[in-house]
């Protein structure tokens, strides 16, 4: 066990082994305990107590499980160092009826399972505890559920009767939430942090546009916020753009909204202004770039690994400027935009 200091959380916490690895994010905790408020709680993963803290500050009484008692030990020192004193730590199997029994006055139950350090594929089966067992250990004490899950699961994988919030921090996927009976609020759901705000879009609040494809971008290009794309509500968010949008495909994993106007919202990650448009050359980029004040060039299409550094150093050769290029390939040619 030891005390270190992580960008994770505001004040030094107690940590073992893969405690602080897999630690829910101090921002993230928060706004999740927002969400989960009660009067009774149960958190039959807790770990290190990183979630079970923000928990506590927002419900009445937690509980926080774990069945590894050096982890626990670490909950109790963080609950300290915290200053909360509503959690009652149990030491144990959470599916076990000892355990069940101990918590049976619980509002809502939260589970954030064990899992895989790494898998080809993230899916449900290899959650410990697994959510299915949960559900029939925990059936008599609440209707209430929420798990957190790998965000990375293919969809498909998930096939249960919930909510699947996916939620970014800093422009990055982080989190998979699953809300389960009066939780569900909806069937898919992205959430944004940013700073101490946070920004909700839902499936079902209203009819998704219907986005035509587009050829080239327009003059302005817009990169949706990653959990908006992996709760697929794409069309949600243009919908509410209120502006008309076009389809720009990059990949199989990346998709731009172009647009002749300007356009902004929380729920995207990066927006850009067109400057130009060359054929995939060297040469030809490096002009370009050199004509629209560009110092610097963020590659943002694939380039061999063995090329890499050879291909960049011909695109940068002799830049001066003082602007950010993002370059990537779409249909056949390099689309040259400044962020903003």
């Amino acid at each position: 066990m030891e005390r270190i200091r992580s960008p994770k959380f505001s004040k030094p916490v107690y940590t073992c082994g893969e405690g602080l690895r897999f630690a829910t994010p101090e921002i993230v905790a928060s706004y999740r305990a927002g969400r989960l408020r009660c009067g009774v709680l149960a958190d039959i993963s807790c770990g290190i107590g990183g979630q079970t803290i923000c928990f506590a500050e927002e419900c009445g009484r937690v509980y926080g499980v774990d069945i590894d008692g050096e982890r626990l030990e670490c909950a109790r020192r963080n609950a300290r160092v915290y200053g909360v004193d509503n959690i009652t730590f149990i030491e144990g199997d959470a599916l076990s009826p000892q355990v069940v029994e101990q918590v049976v006055d619980a509002d809502i139950i939260f589970s954030d399972p064990a899992r895989p350090a790494t898998e080809d594929v993230r899916q449900t089966d290899s959650l410990r505890p697994g959510i299915p067992m949960v559900l029939e250990a925990y059936r008599d004490v609440t209707d209430s559920f929420a798990f957190e899950a790998p965000p990375q699961m293919p969809p498909e994988r998930i096939d249960f009767d919930c909510e699947r919030e996916y939620l970014s921090l800093d422009g990055q996927l982080n989190r998979l939430t699953l809300y389960f009976g009066p939780l569900k609020r909806c069937e898919r759901s992205a959430v944004v942090l940013k700073g101490d705000m946070y920004y909700r879009l839902k499936s079902g609040e209203a009819a998704p546009a219907g986005i035509p494809e587009a050829d080239e971008p327009l003059p302005y290009a817009f990169e949706p916020d990653p959990a908006v794309m992996k709760a697929e509500l794409l069309g949600e968010l243009a919908a509410g753009l209120n502006i008309p949008m076009g389809l720009v495909k990059i990949d199989a994993r990346r998709n731009l909204l172009t647009s002749e106007s300007n356009s902004d919202s929380p729920l995207f990650k990066n927006r850009y202004r067109l400057l130009d448009r060359v054929n995939i050359d060297c040469k030809l980029i490096n002009r370009s770039l050199k004509k629209n004040g560009v110092g610097k060039a963020v590659i943002r299409f694939h380039v061999d690994p063995e090329r890499y550094w050879d291909v960049r150093n011909r695109i940068e050769e002799g830049l001066t400027g003082n602007l950010t290029a993002h370059l990537f390939e779409i249909s056949g040619n390099i689309y040259l935009f400044e962020r903003y």
